[in-house]
């Protein structure tokens, strides 16, 4: 026969076992010396166990303990450890503020932006506009504020970095 778990006996000395467990139980502790010489043992722990008390720490244990635990001070962040991000807020707000205007200047201009015409091809005269030309400018300037950012804002603020740390 096979024998139980230590989880098994536990739960037939603990006195919540199926019937079945309870009717393997008696079978193997009639067969079984081995198996009777390991129940008798985890009998023993199982009752030493519970003879055992439960002990709970006071109260004023835990005060004393709670008051001799060293918290680190929170540290108060300066304005200057906020100033690459004020200074990339002031980055944005001009962005959107260049690009607000030059769209308002665009839009409410009376002045014509001369366009080139190809004598030959119909399709080129068609194709360059207004607004074609404006929105080329405007391209153009987003990738100058985006390689300005590369090229000078990226090195400055890892350098900083560095620096600092």
């Amino acid at each position: 026969m096979k024998m139980l778990t230590d989880e098994q006996i536990f739960d037939v000395l603990d006195g919540c076992a199926s019937k079945e467990l309870l009717t393997q139980h008696q079978n193997l502790l009639s067969e079984s010396a081995e198996y009777k010489a390991y129940f008798e043992e985890l009998e023993t722990v199982h009752f030493d166990l519970i003879a055992l008390p439960i002990e709970k720490p006071s109260a004023q244990f835990t005060e004393n303990l709670l008051a001799n635990i060293a918290y680190a001070p929170v540290k108060k962040k300066s304005w200057s450890s906020q100033l690459t991000w004020m200074f990339l807020a002031l980055m944005s707000v001009f962005f959107v503020a260049t690009i607000s205007l030059t769209l308002f200047y665009f839009s409410s201009s009376n002045s014509a932006i001369e366009i080139p015409r190809v004598n030959h091809l119909e399709v080129v005269n068609n194709f360059s506009t207004d607004i074609l030309v404006k929105l080329m400018i405007l391209v153009n300037l987003v990738v100058l504020l985006a390689i300005f950012d590369k090229k000078v804002l990226k090195p400055y603020f890892l350098n900083k970095k560095m620096r600092l740390s």
